[in-house]
């Protein structure tokens, strides 16, 4: 694995990790909230297994990348150029988990022809669309409705803590799949280190995220071209299914699929075999 910084211009760093196969086709992957650049590593030998390298990029404010304030979701896929760019990655898939998918979707629909296709795993949906507000998490409702970036600072503050230690203790229930899927060591370990590095430098990343993601989406779905697959596990508790079909029907050559067995954290173990299939 290699784990760097790379600056991205207006004196701002990015920080990512890099894992897999160095010579085969690039899988850009987008963290959940609040997760980091470090959600992965433990996959490496499956992408590396299926011929894959996969560049995690901390956006900002999470782990070592420099926060941004005022960003748009909208501004993300020149971010991620600027990365592919210093790397010599000239096209590559898009993946991305949980709230780390309107961000797949942004590049798909702004970035062009680089972007070869994409995976969405349980991942938001636009807020804009009435039925996303059913069935979530009430936690994060709260937050997303907050009116401005300083106001969502400050309730992380107070509800998690400036250092987010309070996190866990909102996060609820896991279903059966995803608590299984943490009694594995190896596993807890890797999540428990993303986890951390996410608060790296306090709320700043998971606050403005999730304040961004209550906003309507700054781009157009109906604009990407390529193939893009939408997975959802059937137990997931965190984010409803409804939110993938949704996104499913915003993007013109998607297909959505509902994995039986999964949770919301056990999705992401079948992305190597996905975005296989994809570049094949």
């Amino acid at each position: 694995m290699k784990d760097s910084l790379i600056n991205v211009g207006g004196g701002r760093d990015l920080a990512y990790t890099d894992i897999g196969d160095p010579d085969g086709p690039c899988v850009f992957f987008f963290h959940g909230a609040p997760l980091s650049r470090l959600y992965l590593v433990g996959l490496e030998d499956a992408f590396a297994a299926q011929g894959l390298r996969v560049v995690s990029p901390d956006r900002p404010g999470y782990g070592r990348s420099s926060p941004r304030p005022g960003r748009s979701m909208a501004d993300w896929p020149a971010d991620v150029i600027a990365v592919a760019d210093a790397l010599g990655i000239d096209r590559f898939l898009v993946a991305a988990h949980s709230s780390g998918g309107p961000y797949a979707v942004a590049c798909a629909a702004l970035v062009g022809e680089r972007v070869l296709g994409g995976v969405v795993l349980a991942g938001v949906t636009d807020m804009a669309w009435p039925g996303a507000w059913v069935g979530y998490l009430e936690v994060e409702i709260q937050l997303m409705r907050v009116p401005d970036e300083h106001t969502a600072m400050a309730w992380c503050a107070e509800h998690i803590g400036e250092d987010g230690s309070g996190f866990l203790a909102t996060a609820g229930d896991l279903p059966q799949p995803d608590a299984a899927l943490l009694a594995d060591k190896a596993f807890e370990q890797t999540f428990m280190e993303a986890f951390a590095e996410a608060f790296r430098q306090g709320v700043t990343g998971y606050a403005q995220d999730i304040y961004l993601q209550g906003r309507p989406w700054p781009f157009d779905p109906g604009r990407i071209s390529v193939p893009i697959e939408v997975v959802h596990g059937e137990s997931d508790t965190f984010v409803p299914m409804a939110h993938s079909r949704h996104t499913a029907e915003l993007i013109p050559r998607s297909t959505f699929r509902m994995l039986p067995g999964h949770g919301h954290l056990t999705v992401v173990s079948e992305l190597p075999k996905i975005a296989s299939s994809l570049v094949r």
